[in-house]
């Protein structure tokens, strides 16, 4: 359905009754017919680029994450093994590739997975490009922040039995001995042979993939501070790729330089205060820590002792997702059903969430794990955000409340003081693609709209932009709207914003736009294609939402570069 009417900013026509929905978020403002992509991929609820969206399918009735809770508090074998616990070789896994019999491994571990086939948000074929394999790449490639143990513990088979080729690295230890080298392949030993034509071939080099170097650190003081300097030498460095966790002298900085994770580990020599601050030289990518000394004019002999993970440098997708204890500083309603939790990290953490990144938040249900990712936000779009927000020691989630949902109605009891675990930030939005665009243009849908909300502040809020800014916000009723007022007041005060409101389900009482996601109405939506239009899209909601408009950005001749889906 179309745009009946338009406007550049509906006045609010009426309150909203305050009565709780338990629906899902909006099926219907893709249309019925379109098959509903996938589960977050690497680094997900709001990510990611429509290359790595992977598909999502409706499940039927019964067969949701609080069915499957159920199922594995019932006491039916879902081993498919009588329960026994075996070990497995890689022969016995394979032959257990069909949907009636399906395993996989994980981390060494063996799963039936057969009895989840109709749970699996991704959907029974998705699933089975892990059937008869060992498939942790895949599985990390995808969820790596999904608890797997927790989720399928009840589908535990056995382990999975180590397979060293045994012959073969003692035939190659034996060439060795013999001052030969090791015979690849018979094509390989014909060229190394004395019967070449053409006499001797000198074995081929091979060359290995050359790994980023490891960065170079240093550090000097002053009076006042130490400054821990790092050089990075990347020049998409920023001050919020730094999260640093204190306790008393026990100081971890973990650095995230473009695929890779460098680490600052030392027990320091000194105390020092809670004020950290990051400097980072945008030329350069030079970074520099600056700790407060707790004693001024001490003079420090050293800066304490390495531990543990001090210069480490490895690869993010090599490393576990990290969790901290946060504790609930504030809840309040947004709308009917959406609050906004205030959550304060623990005292010596600095965290500072890059814009469109997120956050997982995990508890246990039931005694399964259960996990689900939240995009930070502000503390409001329209005053002042708080020092705290800067220095990186809260966070701001915005979360719609599910009445039947697996974690939502925890999310919903939560009160001041309670305990949160929350992981570090994941997500691939690069904030710099907002300076080098005229116009950003984005479609939200539900609470889609919250990774827009820091991409709206950063952009008007900065003296230097002058970027043109619209909202296409989706949603199924006024009472809906997350915000209004303060995006009613953002439109009044700056001329670069503008924000339509289209709802899906509108009473009579609404005389603004109403309808679902076109062709039509997106193209209407952006500026005219020039070559001076330098144009981002942004999308981001029901799965089903985000890509149809990534569809419908393709048709209409939009590049990658264009264009950005925060998948969830």
């Amino acid at each position: 359905m179309g745009c009946t009417s338009s406007s550049k900013s509906q006045e609010k026509s009426k309150k909203g009754s305050p009565t709780p929905s338990s629906s899902s978020l909006d099926f219907k403002m893709a249309g019925k017919d379109f098959l509903q992509p996938s589960f977050p991929a690497l680094n997900s609820q709001q990510r990611l680029s429509d290359a790595k969206g992977r598909n999502k399918v409706e499940l039927k009735p019964g067969r949701s994450l609080m069915d499957w809770i159920r199922l594995g508090r019932s006491g039916e074998d879902l081993t498919g093994v009588g329960g026994k616990v075996l070990e497995v070789d890689v022969e016995e896994l394979a032959k257990h590739n069909q949907k009636n019999d399906a395993w996989i491994a994980l981390r060494g571990k063996v799963y039936n997975i057969t009895p989840y086939m109709e749970y699996h948000p991704g959907g029974e074929e998705e699933l089975m490009r892990g059937a008869g394999i060992e498939g942790t790449q895949l599985f990390d490639e995808v969820h790596k922040w999904v608890n797997y143990e927790s989720m399928l513990e009840k589908c535990f088979v056995g382990k999975l039995k180590s397979t060293t080729p045994v012959h073969r690295r003692v035939s190659l230890l034996k060439n060795l001995e013999q001052g030969g080298l090791p015979v690849v392949n018979k094509s390989l030993a014909k060229t190394n042979s004395a019967d070449s034509k053409n006499g001797p071939v000198p074995p081929p080099s091979f060359k290995v993939p050359e790994s980023p170097s490891v960065p170079k650190f240093d550090w000097f003081q002053t009076k006042t501070n130490v400054t821990l300097v790092v050089y990075t030498k990347w020049k998409l460095m920023k001050p919020e790729f730094v999260v640093i966790d204190r306790q008393g002298n026990n100081f971890l900085a973990t650095l995230y330089i473009e695929d890779f994770i460098y680490y600052l580990h030392i027990e320091l020599a000194e105390a020092i205060s809670l004020n950290y601050e990051v400097k980072v030289n945008k030329d350069t990518g030079k970074t520099d820590i600056i700790l407060t000394k707790e004693k001024p004019e001490q003079q420090w002999p050293s800066l304490g002792k390495h531990l543990e993970k001090h210069n480490r440098h490895v690869k993010v997708k090599d490393q576990a997702i990290e969790y901290r204890t946060c504790c609930v500083e504030s809840v309040s309603q947004v709308t009917h059903d959406s609050k906004l939790l205030c959550l304060a990290l623990p005292e010596g953490t600095r965290m500072c969430v890059p814009v469109g990144h997120h956050v997982h938040i995990r508890h246990k249900v039931s005694g399964m794990e259960v996990v689900r990712s939240y995009t930070a936000v502000l503390p409001t779009l329209t005053g002042e955000q708080g020092i705290r927000v800067k220095a990186g020691t809260v966070i701001y989630l915005m979360i719609k409340i599910y009445k039947h949902g697996a974690l939502t109605p925890w999310i919903d009891s939560l009160k001041e003081g309670d305990p949160v675990k929350v992981s570090t930030f994941t997500g691939d939005f690069n904030e710099d693609r907002l300076s080098v665009c005229q116009n950003l243009v984005m479609f939200a849908a539900g609470t889609g709209f919250t990774p827009m909300v820091r991409l709206i502040h950063r952009s008007l809020e900065d003296p230097k932009s002058s970027l043109n800014v619209r909202l296409v916000f989706f949603n199924k009723k006024f009472e809906d709207i997350l915000w209004y007022d303060q995006l009613q007041s953002l439109a009044e005060k700056h001329d670069r914003f503008s924000c339509d409101y289209i709802l899906s389900e509108a009473d009579s009482n609404w005389s603004g736009k109403t309808g679902r996601i076109t062709l039509d109405l997106m193209k209407a939506s952006l500026p005219q294609q020039t070559e001076k239009s330098n144009l981002l899209t942004c999308a981001c909601g029901p799965t089903p939402f985000t890509n149809l408009v990534t569809q419908f950005s393709k048709e209409l001749g939009y590049s990658e570069r264009e264009y950005h889906a925060f998948q969830g």
